[in-house]
Protein backbone atom coordinates (compact mmCIF):
# COMPACT_ATOMS: atom_id res chain seq x y z
CA UNK A 1 0.00 0.00 0.00
CA UNK A 2 2.91 2.19 0.73
CA UNK A 3 4.17 1.55 -2.85
CA UNK A 4 0.94 2.34 -4.29
CA UNK A 5 0.59 5.86 -2.28
CA UNK A 6 4.12 6.60 -3.43
CA UNK A 7 2.92 6.12 -6.78
CA UNK A 8 0.16 7.63 -6.81
CA UNK A 9 2.06 10.88 -5.00
CA UNK A 10 4.28 10.68 -7.97
CA UNK A 11 1.68 10.50 -11.03
CA UNK A 12 -0.64 13.66 -9.32
CA UNK A 13 2.92 15.31 -9.49
CA UNK A 14 3.54 14.60 -12.62
CA UNK A 15 0.38 15.58 -14.02
CA UNK A 16 0.39 19.22 -12.13
CA UNK A 17 3.41 19.74 -13.61
CA UNK A 18 2.89 18.68 -16.98
CA UNK A 19 -0.56 21.41 -17.17
CA UNK A 20 1.64 24.09 -15.02
CA UNK A 21 3.87 24.02 -18.12
CA UNK A 22 1.35 23.34 -21.03
CA UNK A 23 -0.18 26.56 -19.22
CA UNK A 24 2.53 28.78 -19.48
CA UNK A 25 1.85 31.02 -22.18
CA UNK A 26 5.89 32.09 -23.22
CA UNK A 27 5.91 28.08 -23.62
CA UNK A 28 2.79 27.90 -26.21
CA UNK A 29 4.10 31.43 -27.90
CA UNK A 30 7.75 29.15 -28.94
CA UNK A 31 5.77 25.81 -29.85
CA UNK A 32 2.81 28.13 -31.89
CA UNK A 33 5.79 30.16 -34.07
CA UNK A 34 7.55 26.32 -34.26
CA UNK A 35 4.46 24.69 -35.63
CA UNK A 36 4.05 27.50 -38.36
CA UNK A 37 7.42 27.07 -39.19
CA UNK A 38 7.40 23.46 -40.21
CA UNK A 39 4.04 24.10 -41.69
CA UNK A 40 6.04 26.51 -43.95
CA UNK A 41 8.38 23.69 -44.46
CA UNK A 42 5.61 21.61 -46.01
CA UNK A 43 4.39 24.26 -47.97
CA UNK A 44 7.73 24.74 -49.96
CA UNK A 45 9.01 21.42 -51.85
CA UNK A 46 5.77 22.71 -54.27
CA UNK A 47 6.24 25.95 -54.37
CA UNK A 48 9.97 24.65 -55.41
CA UNK A 49 8.86 22.62 -57.96
CA UNK A 50 8.46 23.51 -61.67
CA UNK A 51 5.00 22.06 -62.61
CA UNK A 52 1.86 22.34 -60.80
CA UNK A 53 -0.97 19.90 -62.36
CA UNK A 54 1.25 18.53 -65.62
CA UNK A 55 4.30 16.73 -65.94
CA UNK A 56 6.27 13.54 -67.02
CA UNK A 57 6.00 10.47 -64.84
CA UNK A 58 9.77 11.55 -63.70
CA UNK A 59 7.85 14.62 -62.21
CA UNK A 60 4.95 13.19 -60.81
CA UNK A 61 7.09 10.67 -58.97
CA UNK A 62 8.92 14.05 -57.64
CA UNK A 63 5.45 15.47 -56.66
CA UNK A 64 4.83 12.56 -54.81
CA UNK A 65 8.27 11.94 -52.96
CA UNK A 66 7.74 15.75 -51.87
CA UNK A 67 4.27 15.17 -50.91
CA UNK A 68 5.33 12.66 -48.52
CA UNK A 69 8.37 15.45 -47.10
CA UNK A 70 5.83 17.97 -46.77
CA UNK A 71 3.57 15.55 -44.92
CA UNK A 72 6.63 14.51 -42.08
CA UNK A 73 6.40 18.71 -41.63
CA UNK A 74 2.99 18.98 -40.96
CA UNK A 75 3.30 16.03 -38.23
CA UNK A 76 6.28 17.89 -36.53
CA UNK A 77 3.82 20.98 -36.71
CA UNK A 78 0.94 19.34 -35.63
CA UNK A 79 3.15 18.05 -32.80
CA UNK A 80 4.01 21.22 -31.51
CA UNK A 81 0.62 22.34 -30.57
CA UNK A 82 -1.13 19.02 -29.61
CA UNK A 83 -0.09 18.90 -25.98
CA UNK A 84 -1.24 22.68 -25.50
CA UNK A 85 -5.02 21.50 -26.15
CA UNK A 86 -5.14 20.43 -22.67
CA UNK A 87 -4.32 23.98 -21.64
CA UNK A 88 -6.67 25.68 -18.91
CA UNK A 89 -5.36 29.08 -20.86
CA UNK A 90 -9.01 28.81 -23.01
CA UNK A 91 -7.16 30.50 -25.84
CA UNK A 92 -4.05 28.80 -25.82
CA UNK A 93 -6.30 25.45 -26.13
CA UNK A 94 -8.37 27.13 -28.98
CA UNK A 95 -5.23 28.04 -30.74
CA UNK A 96 -3.75 24.38 -30.30
CA UNK A 97 -6.77 22.60 -31.66
CA UNK A 98 -7.70 24.70 -34.65
CA UNK A 99 -4.04 24.89 -35.59
CA UNK A 100 -4.07 21.03 -34.95
CA UNK A 101 -6.98 20.77 -37.42
CA UNK A 102 -5.69 22.94 -40.31
CA UNK A 103 -2.13 20.64 -39.68
CA UNK A 104 -3.96 17.38 -39.74
CA UNK A 105 -6.14 18.08 -42.54
CA UNK A 106 -3.52 19.22 -44.82
CA UNK A 107 -1.89 16.23 -44.41
CA UNK A 108 -4.94 14.74 -45.68
CA UNK A 109 -4.90 16.74 -48.72
CA UNK A 110 -1.03 15.74 -49.45
CA UNK A 111 -2.10 12.27 -49.66
CA UNK A 112 -5.33 12.91 -51.79
CA UNK A 113 -3.21 14.99 -54.18
CA UNK A 114 -0.69 11.58 -54.02
CA UNK A 115 -3.53 10.16 -55.36
CA UNK A 116 -4.40 12.17 -57.93
CA UNK A 117 -1.27 12.14 -59.08
CA UNK A 118 -0.77 8.59 -59.64
CA UNK A 119 -4.28 8.51 -60.90
CA UNK A 120 -2.88 11.47 -63.55
CA UNK A 121 0.22 9.08 -64.36
CA UNK A 122 -1.89 6.45 -65.41
CA UNK A 123 -2.80 6.00 -70.08
CA UNK A 124 -6.07 6.13 -69.23
CA UNK A 125 -5.98 9.51 -67.30
CA UNK A 126 -6.00 11.76 -70.58
CA UNK A 127 -9.41 10.54 -71.29
CA UNK A 128 -10.76 10.66 -67.87
CA UNK A 129 -12.80 14.03 -67.21
CA UNK A 130 -12.84 13.70 -63.35
CA UNK A 131 -8.82 14.37 -63.05
CA UNK A 132 -9.56 18.65 -63.95
CA UNK A 133 -12.43 18.25 -61.71
CA UNK A 134 -10.66 16.73 -58.84
CA UNK A 135 -8.00 19.07 -59.08
CA UNK A 136 -10.18 22.10 -58.54
CA UNK A 137 -12.32 20.35 -55.55
CA UNK A 138 -8.53 20.13 -54.10
CA UNK A 139 -7.39 23.54 -54.87
CA UNK A 140 -10.91 25.13 -53.36
CA UNK A 141 -10.07 23.05 -50.06
CA UNK A 142 -6.93 24.07 -49.49
CA UNK A 143 -8.15 27.75 -49.23
CA UNK A 144 -11.17 26.83 -47.12
CA UNK A 145 -8.76 24.12 -44.93
CA UNK A 146 -6.46 27.15 -44.33
CA UNK A 147 -8.78 29.50 -43.19
CA UNK A 148 -8.72 28.50 -39.56
CA UNK A 149 -5.25 29.08 -39.00
CA UNK A 150 -6.29 32.97 -38.89
CA UNK A 151 -8.67 32.40 -36.28
CA UNK A 152 -5.81 29.77 -34.35
CA UNK A 153 -3.60 32.73 -34.77
CA UNK A 154 -6.02 35.15 -32.84
CA UNK A 155 -6.60 33.08 -30.37
CA UNK A 156 -3.16 32.74 -30.23
CA UNK A 157 -2.76 36.73 -29.50
CA UNK A 158 -5.49 36.46 -26.90
CA UNK A 159 -3.44 33.49 -25.19
CA UNK A 160 -0.31 35.22 -24.38
CA UNK A 161 -1.85 38.08 -22.80
CA UNK A 162 -3.13 38.43 -19.04
CA UNK A 163 -7.05 38.23 -19.09
CA UNK A 164 -8.98 39.27 -16.32
CA UNK A 165 -11.76 37.45 -14.79
CA UNK A 166 -14.15 39.63 -16.88
CA UNK A 167 -11.73 38.50 -19.74
CA UNK A 168 -11.17 42.06 -20.51
CA UNK A 169 -6.95 42.12 -21.46
CA UNK A 170 -5.06 43.55 -19.07
CA UNK A 171 -1.18 43.23 -19.99
CA UNK A 172 1.43 40.97 -21.81
CA UNK A 173 1.77 37.53 -20.64
CA UNK A 174 5.03 37.04 -22.13
CA UNK A 175 7.72 39.04 -21.65
CA UNK A 176 9.73 41.46 -23.76
CA UNK A 177 12.25 38.94 -24.78
CA UNK A 178 10.17 36.01 -25.37
CA UNK A 179 8.21 38.35 -27.93
CA UNK A 180 11.16 39.71 -30.07
CA UNK A 181 12.37 36.21 -30.03
CA UNK A 182 9.37 34.96 -31.62
CA UNK A 183 9.04 38.01 -34.18
CA UNK A 184 12.72 37.45 -34.86
CA UNK A 185 11.59 33.38 -35.67
CA UNK A 186 8.95 34.49 -37.82
CA UNK A 187 10.79 37.02 -39.85
CA UNK A 188 13.16 34.78 -40.81
CA UNK A 189 10.49 32.24 -41.88
CA UNK A 190 8.39 34.70 -43.33
CA UNK A 191 10.67 37.83 -44.78
CA UNK A 192 10.76 40.87 -42.24
CA UNK A 193 7.36 42.59 -44.02
CA UNK A 194 5.80 39.45 -41.82
CA UNK A 195 5.24 42.39 -38.98
CA UNK A 196 3.26 44.85 -41.17
CA UNK A 197 0.23 42.70 -40.59
CA UNK A 198 -1.96 40.67 -43.20
CA UNK A 199 -2.20 41.95 -46.65
CA UNK A 200 -3.95 40.33 -50.25
CA UNK A 201 -2.28 37.63 -51.90
CA UNK A 202 -0.65 36.76 -48.67
CA UNK A 203 -1.51 32.37 -48.57
CA UNK A 204 -2.71 31.16 -45.10
CA UNK A 205 0.49 30.51 -43.33
CA UNK A 206 1.93 33.78 -44.09
CA UNK A 207 -1.94 35.50 -42.90
CA UNK A 208 -1.46 34.15 -39.51
CA UNK A 209 2.49 34.15 -38.75
CA UNK A 210 1.60 38.18 -40.06
CA UNK A 211 -1.47 39.10 -37.64
CA UNK A 212 0.29 37.43 -35.22
CA UNK A 213 4.09 39.17 -35.78
CA UNK A 214 2.33 42.30 -36.07
CA UNK A 215 0.33 42.14 -32.38
CA UNK A 216 3.72 40.67 -30.96
CA UNK A 217 5.32 43.86 -32.20
CA UNK A 218 3.02 46.19 -30.27
CA UNK A 219 4.58 47.84 -27.43
CA UNK A 220 1.40 49.66 -25.87
CA UNK A 221 -1.32 47.88 -27.27
CA UNK A 222 -3.96 49.47 -24.80
CA UNK A 223 -5.63 45.97 -25.08
CA UNK A 224 -6.83 46.29 -28.64
CA UNK A 225 -6.13 42.31 -29.44
CA UNK A 226 -7.57 41.17 -32.99
CA UNK A 227 -10.79 39.68 -33.42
Amino acid sequence: MKHLALLLVLLVATSAHAAARIDKKAEYLRAYVAALRFANDANQPFMNMSHVETGTPEQLAEFIAQSRSAHAALERAAEHVAPFMASRNRAVAKSAALAKSVFEARQKLCERWRALYADMSKPEAANDPTIAERFSRLRAEIDRVGENLGDSAVAAAWGVVNVDRRGNPRGWGVSARERRRAVDELKKTFGENVVAGPRPGMNYLETAASAMSSFLVLDNWKGALPT
